[in-house]
């Protein structure tokens, strides 16, 4: 089992130094980073601890004795992520990216716990400003930020008091600490050029510390022209404001530009720091950059002979958790314990983020408990990212016990705690502690900003409060608080899922005149209301647009056009919707109109067909444009193309679809083609790949479950479409779904519903014939219809009932809850012993030699032991 962080191992670890060093080794380390040896086996540990130590052997001046060398391969081996693997072999095991699963999204806490990088003024840190330096602040503050002669006229009149460079350099750092102007500290500080001396070192510190200061401010293009400034007056080429201009880029998340000047720096000459290498990491990390060159630049800062500091790991996790790779963030946590490097409050804080962005809140509350242990008290920050988490995942009450304890605590809750509190009440229907929680931020003098706006508006919106998203639009403008691209993209999403579609075309043209610069989000959320609303090639011309101003699609952009060609509705001469749901819109500063849904105009059944064909062309195209332009497909995707299978004419144009995107990722796309095809031989290759989704989060494998069982089912691979629903249950995919008398559907798609009540009732029937005692009634829930667009029309609970009702199941929906069907046991054991019931439960595939009359007892033998190990193993985890 690969090493990670456990409480027991990291409390051990802290105490005992060699505990440390003996937990930290792996004992089978890196399985995925050699595929060719067995897991578990010792070439396998052997081929990972084989690799020379970097920092021992890249510089004569490291010294292991000062930095101890990295023992994780994430890190040094020849297997490391960034490193160009050869070409897979055709029979090796492949393996799932984290970038897989269903992304998530928690806000960036990094700003909420520690202050600046320290390489803005690390020269001259240490050193005392006067008192001087604070009233000459003050005075700085109440001149115009645009008026250039009054701030050189306030800075000289203090001329006489301050010590050059500190004091001058202590005034650049407060403005940036204290100021909204980026404009006051760039004349601030070309004015204080001449006062602190003709030499380029004192000129070099003041230089350091406005680049610093307009980094904080968040104008790292003025902190270009004062760097550019420096070179040119020769004061500039220096380590520290190299450094300090990366940790501006770094703030902005301009990791293209931060990555540039360290280059540069190298070429002329300078050796980056620590600090450097830092920036740069952070910048990375902020900027999405992929993990591989992140780690890259962490692999540089080792081969020259630099010491990994408690900074250089927390910006490694910070980038690890923006990217949800938390097995990556849970090996530098281990690195961090084996170097005995101390883990801070944002070290723990930035891991429990990863953590909860992958869904895992029990290793998360572990955490911080071995934080406690550790001596460090979990602050505001801890249990706003659990509140979060749990919020994230639904679990509600679990995030608002997290309150309590912090009460109890005595720590105050800050504006993102109250944003999260506020969108849980709204997610739950809680107005009145909605209003409670506002009024409760007004008398603490905490203003609702442009992210608690966002949040009342999202939430309302997907409750289909559309009168209240009305209502905090108007009073969002009346407060002065400017919307934001997000403001503009939820209201696009809201409006759009509402159907309104001409209300979401509105705001892109309000959005159009606001003047702020779009981002892949609100691109994405336009192409989903094109999309929906029909206007399928629109989507693809914004597609285009978006990508000549320089916005890279991301994996939601290109799953969005991908979803609408898999779920458009054609209709044809003959459909009563002719003509009838049209919509206006503007785009592109022209009136357009659309049917709505998809299509415009009738369509006779041969155009349909041929419509239906070209549309496997262009998710192909689209398919093969994201992998040329790095964006990795997700199981959204995968899921959207399924879909899209689904809804093919034949079973030909399915299967010609999946045998091409297995150019692109064999492993996953040959699953789903082996398995359409009927090839038993692929189960091997398909529970290896199960195997690989139990590491992810619920939300992903649940999905990937549901829609490649969909297509099976679809196409009459009922069969192995359930076996794969049992993969899934044994795996506990479906959270409290199997009980062997209460059957919850509520996770499940169409397909897989279908296919696990064929497998209960399999179950329920063993039972029978095992004369085993059973409950009054069963049940099989599928829900009401609750989240439907139309409530109370859920399409599960209508195709379980069809199928109920066509294998002549004796349920019937009960009386007061249309979501459960319920019969009395006695009545499906009679059901159940019927001679002819059997081989309507068990299941056949269509494309595989059909089990003659002598197999059937074989076969449902086979099916029976399988379920118990299911029962077996449910019923020992609810012992534990």
């Amino acid at each position: 089992m690969a090493t990670h962080f456990t409480p027991s191992k990291a409390h051990a670890a802290s105490h005992h130094p060699s505990a440390a060093a003996a937990a930290a080794v792996p004992a089978t380390a890196t399985a995925r980073l050699h595929p060719s040896a067995p897991p578990g086996s010792a070439s396998a540990a052997a081929a990972a601890l084989s690799t020379p130590h970097v920092l021992a052997a890249s510089s004569p001046a490291s010294s292991s004795a000062a930095c101890p060398p990295a023992h994780n391969p994430i890190f040094v081996s020849p297997g490391a992520p960034w490193v160009q693997q050869p070409q897979r072999a055709a029979g090796a095991a492949a393996a799932l990216g984290p970038e897989f699963r269903r992304a998530r999204t928690t806000r960036t806490i990094s700003k909420r716990t520690r202050g600046g990088w320290g390489g803005a003024g690390a020269q001259d840190r240490g050193r005392v400003s006067s008192a001087a330096a604070g009233r000459c602040v003050e005075k700085l503050l109440r001149v115009a930020p645009e008026d250039r002669r009054a701030l050189g006229a306030a800075l000289s009149s203090f001329r006489g008091e301050l010590v050059a460079p500190e004091d001058y350099c202590q005034v650049l750092r407060d403005l940036g600490d204290r100021d909204k102007s980026a404009y006051r500290a760039f004349e601030v500080f070309y004015a204080a050029l001449p006062l602190v001396g003709g030499g380029a070192v004192d000129k070099g510190k003041l230089l350091t510390a406005a680049i610093g200061a307009l980094g904080k401010i968040g104008r790292p293009d003025l902190a270009r022209r004062a760097f550019d400034s420096g070179i040119a007056g020769g004061y500039g080429n220096t380590v520290f404001a190299h450094s300090a201009l990366i940790s501006a880029y770094a703030r902005s998340g301009l990791a293209t530009e931060a990555m540039g000047v360290l280059e540069s720096m190298k070429a002329a000459g300078l050796r980056p720091t620590t600090v450097s290498y830092n920036a740069v990491i952070d910048a990375c990390g902020k900027g999405g950059v992929d993990l591989r060159f992140t780690l890259g630049y962490f692999r540089q800062m080792l081969q020259d002979g630099l010491c990994p500091d408690r900074k250089t790991f927390n910006s490694l996790l910070a980038a690890c958790s923006r990217a949800g790779h938390l097995e990556d963030a849970r090996t530098v946590f281990d690195e961090m314990i084996h170097l005995g490097s101390v883990r801070d409050i944002y070290t723990y804080n930035t891991f429990v983020d990863a953590i909860c962005k992958c869904g895992n809140m029990e290793l998360a509350m572990q955490v911080v408990l071995d934080m406690e242990a550790n001596n460090v008290k979990p602050n505001v920050v801890t249990y706003s990212t659990l509140m979060d988490g749990f919020s994230k995942l639904e679990k509600y009450d679990d995030a608002l016990k997290l309150r309590g304890k912090m009460k109890s605590l005595g720590i105050q809750l800050d504006r993102v705690c109250y944003n999260t509190l506020l969108a849980i009440y709204v997610k739950t229907g809680k107005y009145d502690e909605i209003a409670t929680v506002c009024e409760e931020m007004e008398s603490l003098g905490i203003d609702k900003d442009t992210v608690t706006y966002n949040s009342l508006i999202n939430g309302y919106g997907k409750q289909g409060r559309l009168d209240m998203v009305a209502f905090l639009v108007q009073d969002m403008r009346a407060q002065g608080v400017a919307p934001s691209v997000l403001t503009y993209s939820t209201l696009i999403d809201i409006y759009s899922k509402a159907g309104m579609h001409g209300d979401a075309f509105n705001v892109y043209l309000d959005f159009k005149e606001s003047g702020l610069k779009a981002d892949v989000v609100l691109f994405s959320s336009f192409i989903d209301t094109l999309a929906k609303n029909g206007l399928v090639e629109c989507a693809l011309s914004l597609l285009d647009e978006m990508m000549k101003m320089g916005i890279k699609p991301n994996v939601v952009t290109y799953n969005t056009i991908i979803d609408a060609f898999g779920k458009s509705k054609i209709l044809t001469e003959e459909d009563p919707e002719i003509g009838h749901m049209e919509i206006v819109g503007v785009y592109g500063g022209q009136i357009v109109r659309a049917a709505n849904p998809v299509t415009r105009g009738g369509r006779s059944p041969i155009d349909v067909r041929m419509r239906r064909s070209q549309e496997l062309f262009f998710i192909l195209e689209l398919f093969q444009k994201m992998v040329q332009q790095g964006v990795r497909p997700n199981v959204v995707t995968f899921s959207a193309i399924l879909n899209a299978c689904s809804r093919c004419n034949s079973f030909e144009d399915a299967a010609l679809l999946l045998e091409q995107l297995r150019l692109f990722d064999n492993f996953v796309y040959g699953v789903a083609y082996g398995l359409l095809m009927g090839h038993r031989e692929v189960w091997s290759q398909a529970r290896s790949l199960f195997n690989q989704l139990g590491r992810m989060d619920s939300p992903t494998s649940s999905a990937f479950y549901n829609a490649l069982t969909d297509v099976l089912w679809h196409f009459g691979q009922r069969q192995g479409a359930q076996q794969v629903v049992l993969e899934g249950v044994n795996r506990h995919v479906w959270e409290n779904t199997w009980n062997e008398f209460c059957l919850d559907l509520h996770l499940m798609s169409c397909g897989a519903a279908q296919a696990m009540v064929h497998a209960w009732l399999l179950n329920v029937r063993s039972i029978v014939f095992e004369g085993r005692a059973m409950p009054e009634f069963l049940s099989i829930l599928t829900g009401w219809g609750k989240h439907s667009k139309i409530a109370g029309s859920s399409t599960l609970r209508r195709v379980i009932e069809a199928l109920l009702l066509s294998i002549g199941a004796p349920f019937q929906v009960e009386r007061f809850n249309i979501g459960r069907f319920v019969s009395p046991s006695a009545v499906v054991a009679a059901w159940l012993r019927e001679s002819g019931t059997i081989n309507i439960l068990l299941l056949r595939d269509e494309r595989v030699q059909h089990a003659n009359p002598s197999n059937l007892a074989s076969l449902e033998i086979l099916l029976t032991f399988l379920l118990k190990i299911v029962v077996y193993h449910r019923f020992r985890e609810i012992g534990k």
